[in-house]
C-alpha cells in the first residue's frame, strides 16, 4: 500500500513537470513575435486579472496556461509598473512579477530640425509631456551649467539653438528642466563630434547663430553649405545679411512672404536694419546645418532668391539678383 502511494505520488509530480514543461513549449511557440510593453497590475489583482492584462498587451497568448503555472508555481504576484517582453517565459515572467521590479512609463516624441524654443514648448505641451510656461521660464532661467552662452543679454530665448532637434525618450512626469538638460546634453555630444572640422574664423557661438539662419533658410540638403558660404561673404565684406528669416523670427505669426514695414521693424535681429549676426540664434539647428556652417563652401556668389521647389538661384552682383527674381517671378505666373 505504501509503494502504491509513492508511486503515485512521482507519477503526479512528473505529470505536472510534463504539463509546466508543454506550458512553457506551447508559451514560445506563440510568441514568435517579440512586444515590449508598460504593464501596470492593479493592488490587489487576482491571477485572473493579471493574466487578462498581459494577454490584452500582447505579453501572452493564452492566459489559462499562464494562470494555470502560476497556480502550480504558486506565484505571488506584486502591484505595479512593469516593463514587458512577450519573449519571456512564464517563469521569468513570475520572476518580474513577483520582485516587484517597477519601471517608469516613458513616452517619446520627436523634435523636427528648425524647430523654434516656442515650437518645441508648444509640441510638448500638447502632448502633455510639459506646461508650455513652465519650459519657457526654464529656458530663460538658464539655471543649467552649460557650456554655451550668449554675450549679449539682449536675447529672446537664452537657450535657442542649444535645443538639440532629436527623437527623445522621456519619464512620464519628467520635469521641464530635467528634459531641457537631455535636450542640452545632446547637442554637446552632437556639436563636439563634429566641431573639429570648422573651416571659419567664426566661435563656436557664431557658428551656432548662423546654422540655425542656414536651417531656416535652406530647403535642400546639398544647399546649406552655399547658403553659409554666400552669409560668410556677405559678413566678411561688411554687408548686411538680408536674411527674410531674421526677421520672421521676430514677427508674433507665419508670414510667407515679408511687407516693407516687416523689414523696417527695429530689432537686432532684424538683419535687414543691422550688420553682423542676430544676438542669438533663431531656432534650433540640425546636424547638417552644423555642419554646413563649420564648413561652408567657397563660393564668390553674395546673393540668392528662392525658386517655388526650394531650391534657390545664386548671384554674384546685385543686378544678377534682380535678374533672377524677375525671371522667377515671370515663370511663375
Amino acid at each position: 500500500m505504501k509503494w502504491y502511494k509513492i508511486k503515485s505520488k512521482w507519477l503526479l509530480i512528473l505529470i505536472l513537470f510534463l504539463v509546466i514543461l508543454l506550458i512553457s513549449v506551447v508559451y514560445k511557440m506563440q510568441n514568435a513575435k517579440v512586444i515590449e510593453a508598460y504593464v501596470e497590475i492593479p493592488q490587489n489583482s487576482s491571477v485572473k486579472s493579471v493574466a487578462k492584462i498581459l494577454k490584452e498587451k500582447g505579453i501572452i497568448k493564452n492566459p489559462y496556461l499562464f494562470m494555470l503555472y502560476v497556480k502550480a508555481k504558486k506565484c505571488r504576484l506584486a502591484a505595479g509598473n512593469y516593463r514587458l517582453s512577450s519573449s519571456m517565459s512564464y517563469k521569468e515572467l513570475c520572476e518580474a512579477l513577483q520582485k516587484g521590479v517597477v519601471f517608469k512609463k516613458t513616452v517619446r516624441f520627436t523634435i523636427p530640425e528648425g524647430f523654434t524654443c516656442v515650437q518645441i514648448a508648444e509640441k510638448l505641451s500638447s502632448l502633455g509631456i510639459v506646461d508650455r510656461e513652465r519650459f519657457l521660464n526654464e529656458i530663460n532661467n538658464c539655471n543649467f551649467d552649460f557650456q554655451f552662452k550668449y554675450p549679449s543679454k539682449n536675447v529672446k530665448y537664452k537657450l535657442e539653438g542649444f535645443l538639440y532637434p532629436d527623437t527623445y525618450e522621456v519619464f512620464e512626469g519628467e520635469s521641464e528642466k530635467d528634459i531641457i538638460k537631455r535636450m542640452l546634453n545632446r547637442f554637446v555630444d552632437v556639436y563636439n563630434s563634429i566641431k573639429n572640422s570648422k573651416t571659419t574664423q567664426l566661435s563656436d557661438i557664431q557658428t551656432i547663430i548662423l546654422a540655425s539662419i542656414v536651417e531656416k533658410e535652406a530647403k535642400k540638403d546639398f544647399e546649406r553649405p552655399l547658403i553659409a558660404g554666400v552669409f560668410i561673404n556677405r559678413l566678411n565684406q561688411g554687408m548686411r545679411l538680408e536674411s527674410c528669416a531674421t526677421v520672421e523670427y521676430i514677427l508674433p505669426v507665419h508670414k510667407e512672404v515679408l511687407s516693407l514695414s516687416d523689414v523696417r521693424i527695429k530689432s537686432p535681429y532684424n538683419t535687414y536694419l543691422y550688420n553682423g549676426l542676430p544676438p542669438s540664434a533663431i531656432c534650433n539647428p540640425g546636424r547638417k546645418s552644423l555642419l554646413a556652417a563649420l564648413n561652408p563652401q567657397k563660393t564668390d556668389y553674395l546673393f540668392f532668391v528662392a525658386r517655388k521647389d526650394g531650391t534657390h538661384v545664386f548671384s554674384k552682383t546685385f543686378e544678377e539678383h534682380i535678374n533672377a527674381q524677375k525671371e522667377i517671378e515671370e515663370g511663375e505666373k
